[in-house]
């Protein structure tokens, strides 16, 4: 009995360092420019906000952090999912990250209420909105630029 759930905790474990791995990974792609601070200064996402008041030290209620980070979530999701129409849906990249977002955005409160690395967690978050709103300003940006390139041949 011991054995299998020992069995159990290290292989799910081993499951999620693998899914953290694979998401940063995920993250660390470079974008020719960094198209989130257009999509930030055209909707208003508070992620910028939240990450610059936890590096300052700011105070922040644990509920603000929790409807920005929910708000600017559904905002690019949505985005992404719906802003091309030559790219409809999500990548399989896409999808791994909105579930890794959805595990933190879960595990969050817990972390608050243990004050166990809730700034790390919060930052993590904010890491991957930011690459959702590169995501959101390169396919924006692809477009208009596919869109003056038809113009010019017509």
């Amino acid at each position: 009995m011991i054995c299998s759930i020992s069995i159990l905790l290290f292989s799910t474990a081993l499951f999620v360092f693998y899914l953290q791995t694979l998401c940063e990974k995920v993250l660390r792609r470079e974008f020719n420019r960094a198209y989130f601070q257009d999509v930030v200064n055209s909707i208003e996402m508070e992620f910028p906000r939240l990450r610059q008041a936890l590096s300052t030290g700011a105070p922040i209620s644990y509920s603000e952090i929790q409807l920005a980070l929910k708000c600017d979530y559904s905002m690019l999701t949505y985005l992404v999912k719906n802003g091309d129409s030559r790219q409809p849906g999500f990548s399989w990249q896409e999808r791994l990250l909105m579930g890794y977002f959805r595990l933190l955005l879960l595990i969050l409160p817990a972390r608050y209420a243990f004050h166990f690395r809730e700034k790390q967690a919060v930052m993590k978050l904010t890491v991957i909105l930011r690459h959702f709103a590169n995501l959101v300003g390169e396919r924006v940006f692809s477009h208009e630029a596919h869109s003056v390139v038809a113009n010019q041949q017509a």
